[in-house]
């Protein structure tokens, strides 16, 4: 009897001054060191601060750059002191930098001095070279060898696709589809505005927005003015179409 009047005079003073409940107690443990977002979801945790905090990796330590990591990161500490024979050859248009907490790759700006007939080469890391694209045999020259044609029975102006081929094979392209003479089509137009033919990397393509200005490096683009270099990767636009834009050196 004596135990239940202690408990009830515990209970008692706990409301009376505000103690937490259970749940109470125990809401908040940790969560200062979570790590999770205001929003509920795990935070993604940061691999970096500055861009000194990154470096550029490859699957293996000889292969050339293909993405990047954090300096602390076992995977790259790992290649530390190992030479590659002929790593040199790896073209220098990456390096590695922190964007928002991440370690990824961005394109360096180079002055290339040639002129190619298909551009520069676009690599996997999708930054361009100073090296020549290597012409497809059969494929376009500039953007006047594509044309626009259906990729489908219907096309875009019928509700479906439209591609780009070479004028020269555009009869085998259609033909080549098996289309009947009036296929069944929504017939609502829903090609893409701006969408015209061009030739990059020497295959025909569909796309909105064609070369920026000053766009050089391909042997039907002017040569930069006096006092002008072209450099590459310095614009996205041109990056997708292999080529360099004139600048200041």
């Amino acid at each position: 009897m004596r135990t239940l009047s202690l408990l009830l005079l515990g209970l008692l003073a706990c409301a009376l001054a505000g103690c937490p409940s259970s749940s109470e107690t125990f809401a908040g443990v940790g969560d200062e060191d979570s790590g999770d977002d205001p929003g509920g979801g795990a935070a993604t945790p940061q691999s970096c601060v500055r861009d000194s905090d990154c470096a550029t990796a490859a699957a293996t330590c000889c292969e050339c750059p293909a993405f990047a990591l954090s300096v602390h990161d076992p995977a790259q500490r790992a290649c530390d002191g190992v030479t590659c024979p002929g790593q040199d050859a790896c073209p220098d248009n990456v390096r590695a930098e922190c964007d928002q907490g991440q370690c990824t790759l961005a394109c360096v700006a180079l002055e290339c001095d040639t002129s190619c007939a298909a551009g520069y080469t676009i690599d996997p890391t999708g930054c361009l070279s100073c090296t020549c694209a290597a012409p497809d045999r059969d494929g376009c020259t500039v953007d006047t060898d594509c044309v626009q044609t259906r990729a489908d029975c219907c096309g875009c102006a019928q509700g479906g696709e439209d591609t780009a081929v070479l004028a020269s094979g555009r009869a085998a392209y259609d033909a080549s589809l098996g289309c009947q003479a009036n296929p069944a089509c929504p017939a609502i137009d829903v090609c893409e505005p701006g969408a015209t033919p061009q030739c990059v990397q020497g295959q025909c393509d569909l796309a909105v927005g064609g070369l920026p200005p000053g766009a050089c490096g391909r042997s039907d683009l002017p040569a930069c003015p006096s006092g002008e270099v072209c450099k590459v990767n310095t614009s996205n636009q041109a990056i997708e179409h292999g080529v360099g834009v004139c600048a200041s050196p």
